[in-house]
């Protein structure tokens, strides 16, 4: 009798045990699953993440050229204005010459 109460322990306990360690095994599997699963979006993001650098570097970079050809731009502009007035000034002075020339001709008449 205590052998058939020991034997049905153990057999009892070892139903107990495959049947947790079906369990435990079909849950290491899903958390696997689970763990590839996050580790390929993972790297999806990072991929995203590096192609947004990119971006955002040649954003930059095109951002400091658009500076620089403005910069070049607004000095060119100040050259010209300064030119513009210099050449307005010396069509003041002409025009002055000019109407003093006019002016002088007609009292030699």
């Amino acid at each position: 009798m205590d052998n058939f109460l020991l034997l049905s322990i153990l057999g009892v306990l070892t139903v107990y045990f495959y049947s947790s360690m079906n369990v435990y095994k079909s849950l290491y599997r899903k958390i696997t699953e689970e763990k590839t699963m996050v580790e390929e979006k993972n790297a999806n993001l990072e991929k995203l993440k590096e192609k947004f650098e990119k971006q955002v570097r040649f954003s930059l970079e095109t951002i400091d050229d658009s500076q620089e050809s403005l910069k070049s731009t607004r000095e060119d502009l100040q050259e010209l204005k300064l030119q513009n007035s210099e050449l307005d000034h010396k069509n003041k002075l002409l025009q002055e010459r000019i109407n003093e020339l006019y002016a002088s001709v007609g009292t030699i008449h």
